[in-house]
């Protein structure tokens, strides 16, 4: 009998075990997952509201320091902190400040377009230093020559206007274009590159009695570089002699301006006309803020005679690993003291 009633209890027991749970227990366990889940989700989802909270409250404090209105400021705001970067940027890069424009110009609201360029005047995007490559054609100064392509056609070409949505190019001989054709502008910027981009015409009309056509605006910008290194403006005080060769030189010292300069050489001006040639040699004396430079061998690689002075670009041609390093380092401040007066707006 004591047998038979342990036998039932284990049936019970077992049929217990593998039934499925009850109404009751599931909801218990749907509210124990729920309070579990919502206790990591909404301290989650509250820390990144104060985080975006509080990069907004720094966001618009950053933008008084550039005179932006509240308006200027949350449209700004709006669109830079949809890009996947940190919105703060749009104040220290001007490509990050272009991608922002890109998006306002799809969205297509005409009063948020008219807004851009008050915003761009007050970051001073609206200028960009010489020795900064373009980034768009926004870049692009106004009356910049160039070589626009037409299908077979190819005519001599200069940028007329730009606004946020358009570059306008203005064509200086008559080829046949219309709305929807593909064109090619070639152009080269000074001391920077050869530049060229690809576009469709949006719009054709007639200006002052030449052509000109709209262009939408691109980032899509094929650039080569002009010269190995970087050249850097200077006008720095130089002594020098030269010859055909380093054992004839002319024991005559002449003195010159140099123009620029680069690791690989510089452009040395003389006030007056001087018998020197292409492939004449130099020994050439300078001083860089406290670094002295003597006897630099260089090879006269051009020569240029203007007016009031003659110019000549001039190739070292046994230059140390030190005295390279002393370049660099100038031009890398140079470029750091030019970047911070152009964010300043003193330039």
């Amino acid at each position: 009998m004591e047998a038979q009633g342990g036998f039932d209890t284990f049936i019970e027991a077992t049929r217990y075990l593998f039934r499925g749970p009850s109404p009751r227990e599931i909801l218990i366990l749907i509210v124990v997952f729920s309070v579990f889940s919502l206790s990591i989700i909404i301290p989650f989802i509250y820390m990144k509201i104060s985080k975006r909270r509080e990069l907004k409250r720094i966001f618009f404090s950053h933008a008084k320091d550039y005179d932006l209105t509240e308006e200027e400021t949350e449209l700004l705001w709006r669109y830079a902190s949809k890009l996947p970067i940190n919105p703060l940027l749009v104040f220290e890069k001007k490509v990050i400040f272009e991608k922002v424009v890109d998006e306002v110009v799809k969205n297509g609201n005409p009063e948020e377009i008219k807004m851009i360029p008050v915003i761009r005047m007050k970051l001073r995007y609206d200028t960009l230093p010489w020795f900064i490559p373009l980034s768009t054609t926004r870049d692009i100064d106004i009356y910049q020559t160039g070589t626009l392509i037409v299908g077979e056609h190819k005519t001599d070409a200069y940028v007329y206007d730009k606004d946020e949505e358009f570059i306008y190019i203005a064509l200086m001989s008559n080829v046949p274009v219309r709305v929807g054709d593909k064109v090619k502008f070639f152009f080269v910027r000074e001391n920077d590159a050869r530049y060229s981009f690809e576009s469709e015409v949006e719009k054709v009309f007639t200006e002052m009695g030449r052509t000109v056509i709209a262009l939408r605006h691109t980032d899509k910008l094929t650039r080569i570089q002009l010269r190995e290194s970087m050249r850097w403006k200077v006008e720095i005080p130089a002594k020098f002699r030269f010859g055909e060769s380093l054992q004839k030189m002319n024991p005559e010292e002449y003195e010159g301006i140099i123009e620029d300069i680069s690791v690989k050489g510089v452009r040395l001006c003389y006030p007056g006309n001087i018998p020197l040639k292409d492939g004449d040699f130099l020994l050439l004396d300078f001083k860089l803020r406290n670094y002295e430079f003597k006897n630099i061998i260089g090879r006269v690689m051009y020569k240029k005679v203007y007016e009031k002075k003659t110019c000549f670009g001039v190739k070292f041609e046994d230059i140390t690993r030190k005295e390279e390093q002393a370049i660099e380092q100038f031009i890398l401040e140079e470029q750091r003291k030019l970047l911070r007066a152009y964010k300043l707006g003193e330039t």
